[in-house]
């Protein structure tokens, strides 16, 4: 005998396809809510990690500047050649939230070859005694390999064999002050070239290798003349100036940072003669303070997940002389 099968009635089917339509929706709101989680996530870590790198960059370059070197600069004016002795200042001089002094400007010495074997290649030791206004022996230096690691870094452009493209040298005093009345600053050092015509650069030696352990003071186009000088028993040695500085450069309203290196004021070189790289796109922040040697700066990087969202990420560091 044959039993009856009984089908499910019309309610039962509806009542279950409502449920599989409530569990469908929720499923798609968590799937859309993982998925928004991810970009956000996603865009957090990018702009985190990229604004950490980039600060860990300025504040490894900022380490190697040389004392009395960093100032800030109106940098429009230096771009198109306007500037005056007006449009700079020394660092602990700029106030916090202005715009005009938006850029930081160094010269750094060369780490690179100092560092680059066990015992330093320039040993930022001069013999003074023996010194004169043509040259002073570096004792334990080799000075032609600073030449070819210079030469490397800088893609020729710095060639301690030759005047108009040498490094060059500051000599460490005490009270930081060339000649007891001429501060260290960008006159001196050649870093407003607008005025080189009218400004004294005595306060940084371009210099080449005359023999290896040796250094001879030379002239430039910039630096025509060879001047008396006072010579100390330290000294650093330099082939580049830096800045950092935040520009529009495809004139969109959003501001690039961007790294000038390889060039040498004391040269007669500017903006226009360096190398520059965009360290960091869509920045939002750049401040910077300088107290008692130990500078301070911040940044801020904006990284867009959508046509009216963003993420902003900040990183502050301490660069301590």
């Amino acid at each position: 005998m044959k039993k009856n099968k009984k089908a499910f009635s019309l309610i039962e089917v509806i009542f279950v396809l409502v449920i599989l339509g409530i569990v469908a929706s929720l499923a798609s709101q968590i799937i859309v809510q993982v998925y928004e989680n991810y970009i956000i996530q996603k865009s957090i870590y990018k702009v985190n990690t990229k604004t950490e790198l980039v600060a860990n960059e300025i504040a490894n370059r900022l380490t190697y500047r040389i004392q009395g070197t960093t100032i800030s600069k109106d940098h429009i004016k230096f771009l198109n050649g306007t500037a005056t002795d007006t449009d700079w200042l020394p660092i602990e001089d700029v106030q916090t939230g202005g715009t005009k002094y938006t850029t930081i400007e160094w010269i750094g010495y060369d780490n690179d070859s100092f560092a680059s074997h066990a015992t330093p290649n320039w040993s930022g030791v001069a013999n003074y005694e023996t010194a004169s206004q043509n040259g002073f022996e570096t004792p334990g230096s080799n000075l032609d390999n600073v030449a070819n690691i210079i030469s490397n870094l800088s893609n020729g452009r710095v060639d301690l064999s030759d005047g108009n493209h040498s490094a060059a040298v500051l000599f460490m005093h005490n009270e930081n002050y060339y000649n007891s009345s001429d501060e260290y600053n960008p006159l001196c050092m050649g870093m407003i070239p607008e005025l080189l015509a009218t400004s004294n650069t005595d306060c940084i030696f371009p210099v080449v290798n005359d023999t290896n352990k040796t250094f001879a003071f030379t002239t430039t186009t910039a630096h025509p003349a060879i001047v008396p000088k006072i010579i100390t028993e330290r000294y650093k040695l330099a082939w580049s100036a830096y800045a950092i500085a935040p520009e529009d450069l495809d004139g969109d309203g959003h501001f690039d940072l961007v790294l000038y290196s390889n060039y040498q004021p004391w040269n007669g070189d500017s903006y226009l003669n360096a190398t520059r790289h965009v360290l960091m796109k869509n920045l939002s922040v750049f401040k910077f303070s300088e107290n008692g040697g130990t500078l301070r700066f911040k940044i801020c990087a904006v990284e867009q997940i959508g046509p009216d969202n963003n993420i902003s990420s900040c990183k502050v560091k301490v660069v301590i002389r």
